[in-house]
């Protein structure tokens, strides 16, 4: 049962993953990584704090050295950037507009014994699809992304992002490992 209520949660979350890379990450090329400050970002007050700061390199650290890196600040191979965004955005959704048409009686004819009898039955229409309705909702949407860049080459060998929509900031925080987790799940 545990089990079950903990793979329903994971399918509810509002995050997306996506990665990219230009070569795959493997131990034998890469040993060490070091952090580089924040990319620009459009944030919030959201993730604009040393707790969300804090969360997404301790998180992103774990995942690495979970993958064989040491942190080297001196001579890395890898140089890792995040960059956190939130703005406001606009969902439109198409809802279907249907009619119900109102309950009747409606005169039918019956056979008893060979007679015609005249007697009402109820009816009860199905609802009719007339259409949509476009409704446009203001809702914050966030991004962690994840750059992880080879330091001689100086180019982005490996893209991990998360987009979903922020409706608390307090879980959006909270969230921050697990976000950062399921990113690194698409590092190859």
């Amino acid at each position: 049962m545990l089990l079950t209520i903990t793979f329903v949660l994971s399918a509810c979350s509002s995050y997306n993953y996506y990665a990219v890379s230009n070569k795959p990450l493997t131990t034998q090329n890469y040993h060490t990584y070091a952090w580089i400050p924040e990319g620009q970002s459009k944030s919030t007050n959201v993730y604009n704090n040393d707790i969300a700061t804090d969360r997404i390199v301790d998180a992103a650290s774990k995942e690495l050295e979970n993958r064989g890196l040491k942190l080297d600040n001196a001579n890395p191979d890898i140089l890792v950037r995040y960059t956190a965004v939130v703005e406001n955005q606009v969902k439109y959704y198409n809802e279907p507009i249907y009619y119900q048409p109102p309950y009747r009686l409606s005169p039918r004819v019956g056979y008893y014994r060979g007679r015609a009898y005249m007697y009402y039955s109820y009816f009860d229409p199905m609802p009719i699809y007339v259409g949509n309705e476009a409704r446009k909702i203001k809702i914050k949407e966030g991004s962690i992304i994840i750059d992880l860049i080879d330091r001689k080459t100086k180019k982005v060998i490996w893209r991990g992002w998360a987009e979903g929509e922020v409706k608390n900031p307090e879980n959006a925080i909270n969230d921050i490992d697990l976000v950062v987790s399921n990113i690194f799940k698409k590092l190859t």
